[in-house]
């Protein structure tokens, strides 16, 4: 049993969920495994860090269970990892972007916590470098009004940015770190304006992302907003409405729809006709699926049971998996980090995102 495990309520943890149902089926479409039936289980953690903890232990506890992919969410995936861990099950993210759950809380000595957590995309100390670089070089601002939410995903993500926009020459003229979920800004909208910065950074997510960027326009501050991943959904435009023209935010992969590697996946996702579309993690979370199944494969060949040295052997299985799958080369370093990062650029451009750049690193 493969069991994602993500937020089965919004867009992202349907498309993640429906993109493992796809893998799962073409795995038992071609028997993957003789003798075996692969199935999914879905839990929902509601992007709660309890909930995610307490659905860990029932997947922990449920002896079919090979292999999880999830979270979308890094807050939980640090309650989900260790309760998985120690049952001996792999775990995949297709989002998690927090360093710390592959670095630990010391990114100077680098200590994985967990060796069964592996993810797909960059983290934030690959992310907040490259929208850095494209802050100064690309856009060519030399001042940044800086302003996250404390969660340590948002906070790690703007501490990054700032950093290495620093390290360039630019100068970071105004910091604000505010509590999660807020949503009026309009104390410190005027603290951005007298700082006249060339760009705002916001370390958030878009459901207070969009507030905080309409805010900032309509305060007179007519420098577009750049966030990471977490604000770059449809609804952002949408909050944020024609205040939202011109933004930037990165996102982990490319634009799958372009990519050959991932036509197989999308005409299958579309034949299944979802009501949801993948959105930019399903195709991480298909070759997640791929990933756990092809080492279960390995793992419980020749046996009748799912048996605690079948899930450590799966572990094991995945630290040295290659493949190339639809969002192209499936490795992870000893971290438990992809060898190759991908991320994009967009711009929101009359109403929609639209990509700006892709660039790859590789480890």
């Amino acid at each position: 049993m493969v069991a994602p495990l993500d937020k089965g309520l919004t867009q992202f943890g349907r498309g993640i969920r429906n993109s493992v149902q796809v893998a799962v089926n073409q795995a038992n479409s071609r028997k993957a495994l003789a003798g075996w039936k692969f199935e999914m289980k879905a839990e929902d953690d509601s992007s709660d860090p309890a909930t995610g903890e307490a659905a860990a232990h029932r997947l922990a506890a449920d002896p079919d269970v090979i292999g999880v992919v999830g979270t979308y969410n890094s807050g939980v995936a640090a309650k989900v990892a260790p309760v998985l861990d120690t049952a001996g099950l792999v775990m995949i993210s297709p989002g998690n972007t927090d360093p710390a759950l592959t670095l630990g809380s010391d990114q100077a000595q680098p200590v994985r916590p967990h060796a069964n957590y592996f993810r797909m995309v960059a983290a934030d100390n690959v992310q907040g470098p490259f929208l850095a670089k494209a802050a100064y070089s690309d856009i060519k601002a030399r001042k940044v009004a800086v302003v996250s939410e404390t969660k340590a995903v948002s906070k790690g993500l703007a501490d990054a940015f700032s950093a290495d926009f620093t390290s360039r020459g630019g100068s970071v003229v105004f910091t604000k770190v505010v509590p999660d979920g807020t949503t009026d800004y309009h104390d410190v909208v005027p603290q951005i304006a007298a700082a006249h910065p060339d760009l705002v950074f916001f370390g958030g997510e878009y459901q207070v992302g969009a507030q905080f960027a309409k805010q900032v326009s309509d305060g007179g501050v007519k420098v577009p907003v750049m966030g990471g991943d977490g604000i770059k959904d449809d609804a952002f435009i949408t909050t944020a409405g024609p205040a939202s023209d011109g933004d930037f935010a990165s996102t982990v992969g490319q634009p799958f729809a372009s990519v050959p590697s991932a036509k197989p996946f999308l005409d299958a996702y579309a034949a299944a006709h979802y009501a949801e579309p993948p959105t930019d993690f399903g195709v991480y979370a298909f070759d997640a699926a791929n990933a756990i199944i092809a080492s279960a494969s390995q793992a419980l060949n020749g046996k009748d049971k799912v048996t605690p040295a079948a899930r450590r052997a799966v572990v094991g299985a995945v630290q040295v998996y290659s493949a190339t799958g639809a969002s192209g080369r499936v490795a992870f370093d000893k971290f438990g980090d992809p060898v190759d990062k991908v991320l994009t650029l967009y711009q929101v451009t009359a109403g929609a995102w639209k990509p700006v750049k892709t660039e790859t690193s590789s480890t």
